[in-house]
């Protein structure tokens, strides 16, 4: 099983039905969470810009 196959429990999330755009920064850094526990990086670009940050930070 790949981490591409991992995903969350959205219920409930604000940010759910948005796109990375939309959202604001306190539900970035939610989303980014919440992917992150189970191993996905699915925000962490975004997260990255909005910290001022080039999105392949890292690579």
């Amino acid at each position: 099983m790949g981490s591409a196959d991992r995903w969350p429990d959205l219920t409930g999330k604000t940010w759910a039905t948005k796109t990375s755009t939309e959202m604001t920064d306190t539900e970035v850094n939610d989303a980014r969470a919440t992917f992150e526990a189970v191993g996905r990086n699915d925000y962490e670009g975004e997260w990255l810009r909005r910290h001022g940050l080039p999105e392949n930070y890292g690579d």
